[in-house]
């Protein structure tokens, strides 16, 4: 399972189709919006199991489409791609739709810029707040001394943000929200489940021509 390749042919197959359709502004209907998460780990050495992270390196990418039917609907997908190599080697690849709900700035109802605006786009910069949920199917492959597990599964992630406009198209967001798990082992019946809260950054650009 070559999952860097899949990611890597992903994105650009997703920029490569997206056409920049003529519209009014950021989150408009017919317009898209591209985006991607970076995460890099380090993990102090301790006296922990095997099979868990230790003493190494591991790296988290995750780029989003969105295409926007309606003002402020998008739909589309994203792709979570994790890798971690030290005592064991673990790649993980997790795909599937999302969407989410982008509030329309008001300048009656949602702060401007304010003091930032040297940063996020001049005076009429604003904050933009949303919603969103994923779906996806994960495949995980782990290898170690003697041997392997293949894991399948799901993973549901439901979080809110905002994403402060910076200039007409980009803007650097953040999100906090909740992610549950379940994976099942090839190897054998029983199945791995996991929750956590994350909190994650990242840059996007919203695709449309005024």
């Amino acid at each position: 399972m070559n999952v860097r390749t899949a990611s890597v042919a992903l994105l650009i197959a997703a920029l490569v189709v997206i056409p920049q359709q003529a519209q009014a502004g950021a989150a408009d209907k017919e317009s898209y919006f591209v985006s991607g998460q970076l995460g890099l780990n380090y993990y102090l050495s301790s006296g922990i199991s095997e099979d868990s992270p230790s003493s190494g390196w591991d790296l988290n990418l995750c780029p989003r489409v969105l295409y926007f039917p309606a003002k402020s609907i998008g739909v589309g997908g994203e792709a979570d791609l994790y890798l971690y190599s030290n005592s064991f080697q673990s790649t993980s690849l997790a795909i599937g739709p999302r969407a989410a709900y982008y509030f329309q700035p008001d300048a009656s109802r949602y702060p401007r810029g304010c003091c930032m605006t040297p940063w996020f786009g001049g005076s009429g910069s604003y904050w933009m707040p949303y919603a969103g949920v994923s779906v996806l199917y994960v495949m995980d492959r782990t290898s170690y001394t003697g041997g392997s597990t293949t894991n399948s599964g799901y993973r549901g992630r439901v979080g809110v943000g905002a994403a402060p406009m910076i200039g007409d198209h980009g803007t650097a967001f953040i999100e906090l929200g909740f992610q549950t798990q379940s994976l099942k082992v090839s190897e054998a019946s029983t199945s791995l489940t996991d929750n956590k809260i994350y909190l994650e950054g990242g840059f996007g650009a919203f695709l449309f021509k005024k």
